[in-house]
């Protein structure tokens, strides 16, 4: 049976995710997923015997570290060991903890950061430096420091610690203990940039794992997302090693606009960090390939992570990549990658990869349709009376690359004779499943049902994946695989977002029998969402069938359904895909409507515009989204999105989450959800200032009531304008002489940091005469390239002069500081 993700929420809410695999002698990874589907935050972590330690830093808020068990004999992997080369294996040294005689004397090593201009919590670790026995660190919240109890001896210490898009640390220090307390005091001066860098100058640092292997294979290390600046501390230490896995892209892209080139970068520095430790690689060095990213909605961006496959391990790092795209990958050449790619809640586990120096064939992800597939992959056995059901990857591409879809549901009906046996329903799909089966020798009708929500803008397709079994089987004293078959599609001719095109498509149905004879005995599809379906014409008893499908041109979705049968065991298998690709009237999504479920009353941010100032990078601000839900059921759950453009085909998409929706009474709920927004990283452009929509949708108790509101809501997202003092010139000024008025208008940059000139807009220049309080338009320019306005008019009165710009749906208002003009 394949090994379940298992997972653990971290303190500030995102997810630890602990990914099996199939190595031979190495642990399961790990990666980070953010709230939103986003790149994670900073985080540091260690690995101490078979315990993995992740703190996140940088946030605000209480963030205590987070211990997850790695040990492969742990139900969390199934008893297997995990993917080759993704962390170090177990050392032989107990897992955390202190070691030694029970009887040996111990003195109070306390722990500190010298020339540190940030209050930050940490990760501290000891080892002894002659056997590297670990020793725990308790350190403070929020603070550089940490105490420790040691025996005498030589000692090797390291910390992590820094925040998001800022710079971060990695320092280690030596020190010894004898008869007495020690203070060791980490030097963050000392420290010296680290990272990869190459000759292609349009690229900059996206994430970055910096990364410690000790003798005993343990490591210690810091890694996430931001282009932060990680400084390390030089040293020297046999067997030790200093290992950077960073990833770059294209300078100024963001969420709403990945960049389409990626470069995965590897380097390590074998037992000493040199005072210059900075890898540098050209691009003709480089193995040079294509990624074809395709999606089943309208979802603009996605992601990719990987992770080196080396002895010494890793972490999965994430960047976001163009979902219906094209992306360029430079990687470093000769090395094993492990990859995860997906957008939503959607994963595909890409196949391991190792590519040479040069050009390199390229590969398509995302390619529907989307359906269980792969024989072993799906694990059906029985042992006695207990039927045990594991399919952890819930969809699948057509290109093989298994899938799951953290939002999907199962369910199974088991009969014999045309009754029902059991029936289980609203599982996870990830999850395994026991059935009790009546004793003696039967024959079985199973049915699956894998329902994905197919109504969100990144998925439209596959939300209903249908399997029906026919098989024989009888009491066992031995866990026997019933060996199911299942069935794969493949359709050609689809567009980058699944579509079908102007010619009719081709579909090729495979039936796979694990140690089986498989025979596809029957091909369908239907255009009308299953009420009909139209054969395809299969010949001779191979287990692969094509055929034509000519799909009008007003069709929104095509279905697929195919049945099969593996000759050796008589086991029968009809595999049914609901929305299998698009047709050429798009993937667009009308709004829907069931039962008596309503939505009303939506805000964002307490209904005031939003207003992103000019913040550093890394830097967020934090809304709630609000609404009322009603049905006469009571309300079970409800999401949110925000988005900007066409709900069907947006410029840009934020904050696609659940919303936690509390009973005000029998019928209603008051649903919300907090929204947190980087300006640089997650929108990175200024033309994304304006109206944005709101999406909402709400879930009835009852399982049937429904109400989804496309354009529920609107809100401002607003950049802060800002207007330079009011200059006049010259001062004083003759009566009926030239007076120029100047200032200079600027907006806060999305893009990069601070304020950037707001040009083309309309600004007005205002006189108040000395001794009123009113002020009078005089006349309005437009700002220049540089955001500069001038005027010059004539002198007549004292008074002060000012320029003001009205707020616009992008902007806010802005007023200048006034300039006292004097007339003679």
């Amino acid at each position: 049976m394949p090994p379940a993700v298992t997972a653990s929420t971290l303190a500030d809410g995102e997810r630890l995710e602990v990914l099996p695999g199939g190595g031979a002698a190495t642990q399961p990874g790990f990666r980070i997923v953010s709230q939103d589907g986003g790149p994670a935050g900073r985080y540091a972590y260690a690995l101490s015997g078979d315990e993995l330690t992740v703190l996140p830093t940088g946030r605000t808020g209480r963030t205590t570290p987070t211990r997850a068990d790695l040990d492969p004999r742990s139900e969390q992997t199934g008893g297997r060991p995990g993917p080759s080369g993704r962390l170090a294996g177990p050392s032989s040294a107990p897992r955390g903890g202190t070691a030694g005689s029970a009887a040996a004397a111990t003195y109070p090593v306390t722990f500190s950061v010298a020339n540190s201009v940030q209050e930050a919590g940490s990760l501290m670790r000891v080892w002894n430096s002659t056997t590297w026995q670990p020793y725990d660190v308790e350190t403070e919240q929020f603070a550089l420091r940490g105490t420790a109890s040691l025996p005498p001896g030589n000692y090797f210490a390291l910390t992590v610690y820094g925040s998001y898009d800022r710079p971060n640390y990695l320092l280690a220090k030596s020190f010894k203990v004898t008869s007495a307390a020690v203070k060791v005091t980490f030097d963050q001066a000392g420290a010296k940039e680290t990272g990869i860098r190459t000759d292609d100058g349009s690229v900059t640092r996206t994430t970055a794992a910096v990364s410690a292997s000790l003798p005993n294979g343990q490591i210690m290390g810091y890694a996430g997302g931001g282009r932060s600046q990680v400084f390390v501390t030089p040293f020297i230490a046999s067997g030790s090693a200093l290992h950077i896995h960073e990833v770059q892209g294209r300078k100024g892209a963001s969420r709403q606009r990945p960049s389409p080139v990626r470069y995965d970068l590897s380097h390590t520095f074998e037992r000493a960090v040199p005072a210059d430790p900075v890898a540098k690689v050209r691009q003709a060095d480089l193995a040079e390939t294509e990624l074809t990213v395709r999606g089943g909605g309208q979802y603009r961006s996605g992601f990719l992570q990987t992770v080196p496959n080396t002895p010494y391990g890793g972490v999965y790092l994430s960047s976001n990549v163009p979902v219906a795209g094209f992306l360029t990958e430079y990687v470093t050449p000769g090395l094993s990658f492990s990859r995860i790619a997906g957008y939503g809640t959607h994963t595909f586990q890409l196949p391991d990869r190792t590519l040479q120096q040069g050009v390199n064939r390229g590969e398509s992800v995302g390619r529907a349709p989307y359906a269980p597939t792969g024989g072993k992959k799906y694990a059906a056995s029985r042992l006695r009376d207990d039927l045990v059901l594991y399919g952890p990857f819930s969809f699948s591409d057509s290109d093989g690359a298994f899938g799951r879809d953290a939002g999907a549901t199962q369910s199974y009906r088991l009969s014999t004779d045309g009754e029902t046996v059991t029936e289980v329903t609203g599982k996870p799909a990830q999850s395994s499943v026991s059935l009790k089966l009546p004793p003696g020798r039967k024959t079985y009708e199973l049915v699956r049902t894998v329902t994905r929500d197919g109504e969100t803008p990144f998925s439209r397709l596959s939300d209903k994946l249908i399997s029906e079994w026919g098989f024989t089987s009888g009491t066992t004293t031995t866990r026997t695989d019933l060996g199911l078959p299942d069935i794969g599609f493949r359709v050609s001719g689809l567009g980058l977002r699944n579509e079908t095109g102007p010619t009719p498509s081709r579909v090729i149905a495979t039936v796979n029998a694990p140690d089986g004879t498989p025979r596809l005995r029957g091909l369908e599809f239907s255009v009308d969402g299953g009420t009909t379906w139209t054969p395809i014409p299969v010949e001779g008893t191979s287990a692969t069938a094509e055929g034509e499908v000519p799909v009008p041109q007003n069709t929104r979705y095509v279905s697929l359904r195919a049945t099969g049968s593996d000759e050796r065991t008589g086991t029968t298998v009809r595999q049914t895909v609901s929305r299998a690709f698009a047709g050429p009237a798009g993937v667009a999504l009308p709004p829907r409507t069931a039962g008596a479920t309503a939505v009303s009353g939506v805000t964002v941010n307490e209904n005031k515009p939003l207003v992103l100032d000019g913040l550093a990078h890394g830097s967020s601000a934090v809304f709630p989204v609000e609404f009322t839900a009603t049905d006469p059921s009571g309300i079970a759950g409800g999401s949110f999105l925000l988005y900007q453009g066409a709900y069907n085909k947006p410029d840009a998409v934020l904050a696609d989450s659940t919303a936690h929706c509390r009973p005000v009474d029998a019928t209603t709920s008051t649903c919300s959800g907090l929204v947190s927004l980087a300006p640089h990283t997650e929108l990175g452009d200024n033309a994304l200032a304006g109206v944005w929509k709101v999406a909402v949708a709400a879930h009835a108790n009852d399982g049937q009531g429904v109400a989804d509101q496309q354009e529920a809501g609107a809100f401002r997202m607003m950049r802060k304008a800002v207007l330079a003092a009011a200059d006049a010139a010259p001062e004083p000024v003759t009566a009926g002489g030239d007076l120029t008025v100047t200032s200079r208008l600027t907006a806060s940059d999305w893009t990069d940091e601070g304020y950037a000139a707001y040009a083309g807009q309309p600004v007005t220049l205002q006189f108040r005469q000395s001794g009123t309080t009113a002020w009078s338009d005089v006349r309005t320019v437009t700002s220049g390239a540089d955001g500069s306005v001038t005027t010059t008019l004539r002198a007549w009165k004292n008074g002060d002069w000012r320029w003001a710009f009205a707020a616009n749906p992008a902007a806010t208002a802005a007023s200048s500081a006034a300039d006292y003009v004097e007339v003679k």
